[in-house]
């Protein structure tokens, strides 16, 4: 008798490995009556899940694991470890004793986005098999990397302004201390710094979809002599807000000031005009952490046998907020918006 596989099930019951894979180890993401129709066709077919090991998988907090970026980097995971027989368990704490209780049995640990030192050191100290998820890591540690290219993201953001002549950009962090929204800052810088008239400025926000402070913020800038003709955002998400802030005024997108985004998430199609923005290879880049630790734990050949560090190269995507630099009068306009 043929060997059933998950393949097999999905194939048979009209539906996706994902979706079997979750239904199957008692996982969130299926509805219950798809879950009892998965089971009762796994037991009926003899069906016997098999996991090549447990992967633990740990981020700093539940807000941190259920920002978009990371949601997608977990689905991309998910649906690699179906494919490699690995079975993930997240867990978000920065407690280190919790970490180790939990890590008892693991045979490799992931960590996720922004960590403590602390625990990257701990995890690390180990022995056990490590891939780290994003730009966090010790400088020079002895473990594997996946991240994306966000520097030189930057810096063809840079190149693409400077194509349309634009000269005077504002970074809109919105709320700092992200990583990578430093880094493609960074390389804004590397690709503008060859530009004798150019000027970069940055700005933050408490909060990445409330703008109160955007437009009192660029009165300050704007006496200060800086008007700038493109806004390049830390993400999106501050993309929109820093839209819908400027044209409730009566500023034009992209008429008087580019808007571009970072991330290309479906709200980049939704609001008008629509972001030109970064499409990050999010998913992808949990995909490739599954696929390297998967390798590792095979001792396959094919792969580098020192550490390594894997970045997975974006796409500029070009929309409607994007369009040549103007000369606008951002003082007039503020102040016939109240500002």
């Amino acid at each position: 008798m043929a060997k059933i596989t998950v393949q097999m099930l999905a194939e048979q019951l009209g539906v996706s490995k994902f979706a079997v894979s979750r239904a199957l180890n008692n996982k969130p993401g299926v509805s219950d009556k798809t879950r009892a129709l998965i089971i009762e066709a796994a037991e009926r077919a003899g069906y016997r899940m098999r996991s090549g090991g447990r992967v633990l998988a740990i981020m700093r907090s539940e807000a941190e694991a259920n920002r978009e970026l990371w949601l997608d980097v977990r689905h991309g995971m998910e649906m690699q470890a179906v494919r490699e027989n690995l079975d993930i368990d997240f867990l978000m704490s920065e407690d280190t004793a919790e970490i180790a209780r939990m890590g008892q049995g693991a045979i490799a640990f992931l960590l996720i986005g922004p960590v403590r030192r602390a625990v990257m050191d701990a995890v690390i100290a180990s022995g056990t098999r490590v891939v780290v998820v994003g730009h966090d890591v010790r400088p020079l540690a002895k473990v594997d990397q996946v991240t994306t290219t966000d520097a030189e993201s930057g810096s063809a953001i840079g190149e693409f302004l400077l194509a349309e002549g634009h000269r005077k950009v504002l970074y809109l962090y919105g709320q700092a201390g992200f990583p990578g929204r430093e880094a493609r800052l960074q390389g804004l810088r590397v690709a503008l710094r060859d530009e004798p008239d150019a000027d970069i400025r940055e700005m933050t926000l408490p909060d990445d979809y409330k703008g109160a402070g955007l437009l009192p913020g660029l009165r300050k800038l704007v006496d200060s002599g800086f008007e700038p003709t493109a806004i390049f955002c830390g993400s999106d998400g501050v993309a929109a807000t820093a839209l819908s802030e400027i044209t409730r005024i009566g500023i034009s997108v992209p008429q008087d000031c580019t808007i571009v985004g970072h991330g290309n998430y479906p709200l980049a199609t939704q609001v008008s005009p629509t972001l030109t923005t970064i499409d990050m290879p999010n998913r992808k880049m949990g995909i490739e952490a599954i696929r390297l630790l998967a390798n590792r734990l095979n001792g396959s050949t094919e792969i580098p046998q020192s550490p390594t560090r894997l970045g997975l190269v974006a796409e500029v995507v070009e929309r409607e907020s994007s369009g040549p630099a103007r000369s606008t009068d951002w003082r007039a306009l503020l102040s016939a918006g109240g500002y």
